[in-house]
C-alpha cells in the first residue's frame, strides 16, 4: 500500500487521504484509517460514524481508497492547535477493535505543514472515491 495525504481548498478545513494497492492481488480496506495527528496526540483521531460505507472497500491493483479529514472547527476553536509535517498512519484489520498499530507509517505532509486540532479532528471512513470521503 502507499498513502499520501494532501491539504483540500473545498471544503474547508479538510484534508484527503489516500490509499492506493500497489500488491498484484486486490485487497480489501477496512473501517477507517487510525491516525495520530502529532507526536503528544493521546489517542487515535475520532472517526465519523456517520460516513461508513453499506460495504468494505475492495482495491483492485492500482486502485485507491480515500478518507476525509476533517482537521479543524470552523472557528478554529481548540486547545489542542499544532502544525505537523507528518501524520501517522495505521490500518484496522477486519475484526472490530483489530489495528495494526504496530505497522504504522508516517505519511508525509506535502509542503511540510498542516493545521489540526487534536480535539476536532475526524477522519471517515475509507470510501472509494473521493466525493464521498469529503461529503463531511
Amino acid at each position: 500500500m502507499k498513502f499520501a495525504i494532501k491539504e483540500v481548498k473545498s471544503p474547508i478545513n479538510h484534508a484527503l487521504i489516500t490509499a492506493t494497492n500497489t500488491g498484484s492481488k486486490p485487497c480489501r480496506i477496512y473501517r477507517y484509517p487510525a491516525l495520530r495527528l502529532s507526536e503528544n496526540s493521546q489517542s487515535e483521531t475520532a472517526r465519523l460514524g456517520p460516513s461508513q460505507p453499506q460495504a468494505v472497500v475492495t482495491l483492485d491493483r492500482g486502485a485507491t481508497a480515500y478518507a476525509g479529514l476533517i482537521t479543524a472547527s470552523v472557528d478554529r476553536n481548540s486547545q489542542n492547535k499544532v502544525t505537523t509535517s507528518s501524520i501517522g498512519l495505521s490500518l484496522h484489520g477486519p475484526d472490530a477493535g483489530d489495528s495494526s498499530t504496530e505497522n504504522g507509517v508516517d505519511v508525509t505532509v506535502p509542503g511540510g505543514s498542516l493545521y489540526v486540532e487534536d480535539d476536532n479532528a475526524q477522519v471517515t471512513f475509507w470510501q472509494d472515491n473521493v466525493s464521498d470521503a469529503l461529503a463531511w
